[in-house]
C-alpha cells in the first residue's frame, strides 16, 4: 500500500526552463543528487611530468562495445587540463580503506597538484596516468570524444586496461557523506 503522506517538495520547486535557478532550486537540486548514492573515485591523469587528481562519483558506463565510460569534470578544476591534455585517464575506484585518499583529492586536506599524490602508493598505466596500486579496481582510459556541458566538460574514455584489486567493501557517496557497504 502506498503511504498517503508523502511530500514531493521538488515538485514545488520546479524551475521554469531559460531562467536561472534561485538558492532555493540550487539547494534541492544538491540534496536530490546527494540522495543518489555513487562509488567513490579519484580520477587521474599525467600530462607533461606532472600528475593531476580529483575525487568524484560523476562516472558510469556507455558501452560494452567498445568498453567505454565517461567522467564529468569541472573545467575549472586542475585535474581538466591534464586529461584534456595526456587525452588519458584512469578512474581508480575506492575502497572503504581509502577514505583518507578520496579526502585529500577532494581537497579537504588543503593540497593541491601532485601534493595530493603523497601518503598512497600509485603506479604508472601504459598510458601515463597514475593508478592507486591499492585500489579496489584501477580502469585505464583513452579519451575518445569530449562534450562540453555547462561547468563541465564529459569526458567518453575508451578502456585500455582493467586491473582488478583484492575484493574489499567499496566506499560510496549518500547524503553528502562517505558510507561504507558492508
Amino acid at each position: 500500500m502506498m503511504n498517503q503522506d508523502v511530500t514531493l517538495p521538488l515538485a514545488r520547486l520546479a524551475c521554469p526552463a531559460g531562467t536561472e535557478p534561485d538558492a532555493a532550486h540550487v539547494e534541492a537540486f544538491k540534496r536530490a543528487m546527494g540522495l543518489m548514492a555513487g562509488a567513490v573515485t579519484v580520477i587521474t591523469a599525467g600530462h607533461n611530468g606532472a600528475a593531476r587528481g580529483l575525487t568524484a562519483t560523476a562516472v558510469c558506463s556507455v558501452s560494452i562495445a567498445p568498453p567505454t565510460l565517461l567522467i564529468c569534470v569541472n573545467k575549472f578544476g586542475e585535474a581538466h587540463d591534464a586529461i584534456a591534455g595526456s587525452g588519458h585517464f584512469c578512474v581508480n575506484i575506492l575502497s572503504e580503506a581509502d577514505r583518507p585518499v578520496a579526502d585529500r583529492f577532494a581537497g579537504r586536506e588543503g593540497l593541491a597538484g601532485a601534493e595530493k599524490f603523497s601518503g598512497a602508493r600509485w603506479i604508472s598505466l601504459a598510458s601515463g596516468s597514475p593508478a592507486l596500486e591499492d585500489a579496489l579496481v584501477n580502469i585505464d582510459c583513452k579519451v575518445a570524444e569530449m562534450v562540453e556541458a555547462f561547468t563541465h566538460t564529459v569526458f567518453f574514455g575508451t578502456v585500455l586496461d582493467v586491473r582488478l584489486g583484492e575484493t574489499r567493501p567499496p566506499l560510496v557517496h549518500f547524503d553528502r557523506a562517505y558510507r561504507s557497504i558492508a
